[in-house]
């Protein structure tokens, strides 16, 4: 079973939406896969928000992004500052990052061109192949 850590901003309800969705469909892929979706574990021993409970949050974060076999990046647009952290680290530890952009928008080219698979409706995230791992090239205009 492929592990699977789900990277993208969840600031708006708009955003949670979005990830929902997301995760609804990687459910939904035919391949079996463990999804750790941070959104779902924003919960620390201390207040949100100070830095003690960032601290906590970043990390029990990072071990499941090392753990991970794939990250999957979703956002509607220009990825937020901490989704591109979670993409370049990814990166840096040589794993395959899937992006799953449904808003057509300009993207920078050191996300695209350090991913494995841009894929941009529904049917294709869902019927990915996490085992084949395709190339799928970025498609669009850069910024």
């Amino acid at each position: 079973m492929k592990q699977v850590y789900l990277a993208g901003p969840f600031f708006s309800n708009e955003q949670v939406a979005r990830l929902k969705q997301v995760e609804r469909s990687l459910a939904e892929n035919p391949q079996p896969l463990a999804i750790y979706s941070p959104r779902l574990y924003q919960e620390g021993s201390s207040e949100p928000n100070p830095p003690e409970w960032a601290r906590e949050i970043f990390e029990k974060d990072m071990p499941e992004l090392t753990r991970a076999d794939v990250v999957v990046d979703y956002h509607g647009g220009i990825p937020d500052p901490g989704t591109a952290f979670e993409i370049g680290a990814a990166h840096v530890r040589n794993k395959p990052v899937i992006a799953f952009h449904e808003k057509a928008a300009a993207v920078n080219l050191t996300l695209t061109e350090s991913v494995q698979a841009y894929l941009t409706d529904l049917a294709a995230r869902t019927a990915y192949d996490f085992e084949e791992m395709a190339h799928r090239a970025f498609v669009g205009d850069y910024i």
